[in-house]
């Protein structure tokens, strides 16, 4: 498996359909910051602006879908001029499984854009999160999930039809594809020469090396054996993921499998002796120091968020 499916997987991403719209000009539509969620907007038909903070406002054309990894507060709209509405407003609880599209704006040129949603535990999808820019926007033409999207929006209940059966969970696995299709053609446009995790998902070995240690972060790897797999030298392998990554094998390495330790704390009720050694760490109190460095906190302490969730 791939990196990035690894980390998405690991880190329980799950996405769904926030609103679908059919705004006329002028509308704009301000959305809070969710630190917690990251928030997407798709445009099926038109086109229209976004601008987070004071940052330029983006153009977004049909086809195209723009992320917020991070859930920063923003605009959206025809005119950001405009008088803006709050999307919680505008968001109405689907009625028997059918999300109820809305109508809003005045009479000018019309756009329809679906505004998803998404969640993911932060902690294990740092390395794509860190990665990504603060707005990514990305051309879903051709793409097949946006078409299978729209086609499960545009069913709708006749007065005789039953309710439709998995029509939320169906536009929930949509939502997902269309988000990790636009990940995925960010990643394979970017240009080559660049740095970072993002870059590695594209690079012929660090990609592989990737994809052994997020899959199998607790095996005894050494860069001789990292390269054997990927198909190179240890010394070449080692200069190279250095030189895309921007830090050592080893230091990435550490820092997944403190990533990991920390989601074992939250979701198992395992030793910390036994957790503290798929990370790589001889001793508990070795652990419970490097882990405190990376959180903030000991693992003792940060096990308690367990009971929490349960809760």
């Amino acid at each position: 498996m791939d990196a990035l499916s690894e980390v998405l997987r690991l880190a329980r991403f799950t996405a769904g359909v926030t609103l679908d719209a059919t705004a006329r000009a002028p509308w704009c539509v301000s959305v809070s910051a969710t630190p917690a969620m990251a928030r997407a907007h798709l445009v099926i038909e038109g086109e229209c602006l976004l601008k987070t903070g004071t940052s330029e406002a983006i153009a977004l054309k049909t086809g195209e879908l723009a992320l917020l990894p991070r859930g920063d507060a923003h605009l959206i709209g025809s005119s950001l001029d405009a008088d803006a509405r709050s999307l919680s407003t505008l968001v109405k609880t689907p009625v028997a499984g059918e999300l109820v599209p809305i109508r809003i704006g005045g009479d000018g040129a019309p756009t329809r854009w679906i505004a998803l949603s998404a969640s993911i535990e932060r902690h294990l999808a740092e390395p794509l999160i860190a990665s990504l820019p603060d707005v990514m926007r990305v051309d879903l033409h051709n793409a097949p999930a946006l078409y299978w999207l729209t086609d499960a929006l545009g069913l709708t209940l006749s007065a005789s039809a039953a309710p439709p059966v998995g029509a939320t969970a169906e536009r929930s696995r949509l939502a997902e594809l269309v988000i990790i299709e636009a990940i995925s053609r960010y990643v394979y446009w970017l240009p080559p020469g660049g740095r970072g995790w993002i870059a590695g998902l594209n690079d012929r070995y660090v990609g592989r090396a990737l994809a052994l240690v997020h899959g199998r972060p607790s095996e005894p790897w050494t860069v001789e054996r990292l390269g054997r797999q990927v198909g190179l030298s240890r010394s070449a392998l080692a200069d190279h993921f250095s030189e895309v990554m921007g830090e050592p094998i080893f230091a990435f390495l550490t820092r997944w499998r403190l990533l990991m330790a920390a989601e074992y704390l939250l979701t198992t009720t395992r030793r910390v002796e036994s957790i503290a050694h798929d990370a790589g760490y001889e001793s508990a109190g070795a652990f419970s120091a490097a882990f405190r460095r990376a959180f903030g906190k000991p693992p003792s302490i940060w096990r308690k968020r367990r009971r929490v969730r349960t809760a």
